[in-house]
């Protein structure tokens, strides 16, 4: 399972066009390959509206699941069961 973090934009004619300037995105992908996985990540943003601006060069392997706060423990344990999970935190101006 990898942890892939990246910064995206609202692609035109979607729903967060004009309601957020963009998003920090963290996306669970239960994939065998770091590489892989980041290809994935990048594909389901698009795929979800967004355009992709860069995407972290760290990303996280993650082995142990039991060492997982709660809340990421229920984004691994989403993963799991359907290949991915996304998480979008948005923000509404630049300065934020």
């Amino acid at each position: 399972m990898y942890l892939i973090n990246l910064h995206a934009v609202p692609k035109k004619g979607t729903e967060y066009f004009e309601k957020v300037v963009g998003a920090y995105v963290s996306v669970y992908i239960d994939y065998v390959d770091g590489e892989g996985a980041i290809q994935l990540a990048k594909y389901y943003t698009e795929e979800e509206g967004w355009l992709v601006q860069n995407v972290e060069d760290d990303f996280y392997e993650i082995e142990n699941p039991d060492e997982l706060e709660k809340d990421y423990k229920d984004h691994y344990d989403e993963a799991k069961e359907h290949g991915y999970t996304m998480v979008f935190n948005c923000y509404e101006s630049v300065e934020e």
